[in-house]
C-alpha cells in the first residue's frame, strides 16, 4: 500500500495549538494547504460518475438495460440518478486504507489548528472529514440496503450512527452530526449542503475527487444543480405542485423561512426547463426521499451477480 498522503503544507508562521473540539478562524491570507491526494485516488478508483439526470420518470422501470438490471429491489422513480460507489469491491485492504485517511484527518488539529487555515481550506477539511467517516462506516457494513437508519437524527447515539460519538478529534470524541452542525453554523451559504455524502441515492452526490480550498465552491455548485434537477431533488405534479426532497427538511437551518428560501434557493439552481415547470406551481411538499444505497448492485451484489448469470443463460 503506498504511504498516505494527507500532508499539511507549511508555509507561514508556526501559529499556536488550539483546545477547541470544533476550531474556527477567518485567517483569509493564510497559505496553508492540505494534500488530500490519497483521499482523490481512492474516490477516482471507485467512484462511478453517472451523469446528470433528465429529470423525467424512467419510460421503463422494469428493463433489461444493463443500467437497470445492476438496480435490484429499487422501484423508485429516482433510482437511477446519481454517482454510485463500487463498494463491493472493498476488502480489507480498501477498509484499512480508508481508516488510515479518515485517522489521519481527525489527526490534522495535532499538526495544525485549524484556525490558522483559510475558511476554503477549513470547509474542504470538514466535508472530506466527514465524507470519509460515513463512506468508511458504510463499506464496512456492506452489504446493505437501507442506510436511512444510519442516518436517523431523532435516536440517540445508540441507535443512529449519525449521533454516535466515536471519532476522536483534539482529546474529544465526536460525531458526524457535530461536523455537520459546525458546517452549517459558519458556512452560511446553503450550497454547502451539498458536501456532505451520506451513501444513498436520495442525498447529494459524493464527488469523484476531494474537496480541496480551491475547488470546494465549484463542485458544491456542480452539486447543487445535479441535485436541484434531479428527481431526487424536485418533482412538479399537476402543474401546480412543487415536491422537493426531505434532504431539504433535514437542512432547515440554512433555511430560516423554510418555504420561501427552499424556493429561492432551488429557482437559482434550476435549469430553464425547471424553472419554466416551476414558474406556475403555488404550494410545496416535502415528500421526496430515497434511502436506498448508491452503489451498483443496490446492496445485493451477490443476488445481482447471480441474476446476471441467470439471464445470459437465458
Amino acid at each position: 500500500m503506498r504511504q498516505l498522503r494527507t500532508i499539511i503544507i507549511l508555509i507561514t508562521a508556526t501559529l499556536t495549538t488550539s483546545a477547541l473540539a470544533l476550531p474556527y478562524g477567518d485567517t483569509s491570507h493564510s497559505k496553508y494547504v492540505i494534500d488530500y491526494t490519497d483521499l482523490s485516488m481512492i474516490l477516482k478508483g471507485s467512484v462511478l460518475d453517472m451523469g446528470p439526470s433528465t429529470h423525467k420518470p424512467p419510460i421503463n422501470r422494469i428493463s433489461r438495460a444493463t443500467g437497470s438490471r445492476i438496480l435490484v429491489g429499487n422501484t423508485s422513480i429516482t433510482n437511477q440518478e446519481g454517482n454510485r460507489v463500487l463498494m463491493h469491491g472493498f476488502r480489507e485492504p480498501e477498509l484499512t486504507y480508508l481508516r488510515k485517511i479518515r485517522d489521519d484527518l481527525l489527526a490534522v488539529p495535532s499538526t495544525l489548528p485549524l484556525e490558522s487555515l483559510s475558511r476554503n481550506e477549513q470547509l474542504a477539511y470538514w466535508l472530506n472529514l466527514h465524507n470519509v467517516i460515513v463512506l468508511t462506516k458504510i463499506s464496512e457494513e456492506y452489504p446493505v440496503t437501507y442506510l436511512n437508519s444510519f442516518f436517523d437524527v431523532d435516536v440517540d447515539d445508540t441507535k443512529s450512527f449519525i449521533n454516535q460519538k466515536q471519532f476522536m478529534f483534539n482529546d474529544k470524541l465526536i460525531s458526524v452530526t457535530d461536523v455537520q452542525q459546525h458546517v452549517l453554523t459558519y458556512w452560511k451559504d446553503p450550497v454547502v449542503i451539498y458536501g456532505f455524502y451520506m451513501g444513498a441515492i436520495g442525498t447529494p452526490n459524493i464527488r469523484t475527487t476531494a474537496y480541496t480550498g480551491t475547488n470546494v465552491y465549484n463542485h458544491l455548485q456542480d452539486n447543487a444543480t445535479d441535485f436541484v434537477n434531479s428527481l431526487r431533488g424536485t418533482q412538479v405534479w399537476k402543474s401546480s405542485e412543487l415536491r422537493i426532497s426531505k434532504y431539504y427538511e433535514r437542512m432547515s437551518i440554512v433555511f430560516p423561512n423554510f418555504e420561501a428560501n427552499v424556493k429561492t434557493h432551488i429557482e437559482k439552481y434550476a435549469k430553464e426547463n425547471l424553472q419554466r415547470r416551476m414558474a406556475n406551481t403555488y404550494s410545496i411538499s416535502v415528500d421526496i426521499e430515497d434511502w436506498h444505497i448508491a452503489d451498483l448492485y443496490n446492496g445485493r451484489p451477490f443476488q445481482s451477480a447471480w441474476r446476471a448469470l441467470c439471464w445470459h443463460y437465458n
